[in-house]
């Protein structure tokens, strides 16, 4: 009896240190179907933009949709495991130089070939862009994009009707999106889920 009982201890002692050995060295981690990166990726994000030019009426206030959307996704984003997020400064300045400022008559931030030129120059991995377009005081439309860098490849390219009042529906569309993009990035593969 006694020789069963230490084998038993002995078992799992053996164990135990399978276990320590995998949560301790460098370099070896358990499988558990996701994949986190040892360096966080980098990721850029030019400012949302705003389109009211199918609204029916535009308000004062309206243009700052796009601004609070920015806020959310940032903020979101920023605080993302696994995610370095590019300074808001830096990006702006990359996406303002005289070459990318204004792509066919339109600015940086709605052009995909801009962003990921802003992405080439800051080193990000991923460029994140969108825009909230207002219909209607009750209908507004998130619409956002992931680029990577590298390949040029439109990886997440969601759109979202908002319906309800925009200063409390836009930040949901946008902490939606922020969500997608962060698990996507930080996925390790380009397949959109």
């Amino acid at each position: 009896m006694s020789h069963s009982i230490a084998f038993r201890v002995s078992r799992g002692v053996v164990a135990c240190a399978a276990v320590l050995s995998i949560a301790f060295v460098p370099g070896v981690r358990a499988q558990s179907g996701t994949s986190s990166a040892s360096e966080p990726v980098k990721v850029a994000m030019l400012d949302l933009a705003f389109y009211g030019k199918r609204a029916n009426d535009i308000f004062p206030g309206d243009t700052s949709m796009a601004d609070t959307a920015t806020a959310v996704m940032r903020r979101e984003l920023g605080s993302a495991p696994g995610i370095t997020f590019v300074d808001a400064a830096a990006v702006a300045k990359a996406a303002a130089s005289p070459a990318k400022a204004i792509v066919q008559d339109r600015p940086c931030n709605v052009v995909v070939a801009c962003a990921r030129a802003v992405g080439q120059e800051l080193g990000a991995t991923w460029v994140v862009m969108g825009k909230i377009s207002k219909t209607s005081d009750l209908i507004w439309i998130f619409s956002g994009e992931l680029i990577d860098v590298a390949s040029g490849k439109l990886v997440l390219d969601d759109s979202y009707e908002l319906k309800g009042i925009a200063k409390d529906m836009v930040p949901k569309g946008a902490e939606v999106f922020a969500r997608r993009v962060a698990k996507k990035v930080t996925a390790g593969n380009a397949a959109v889920q």
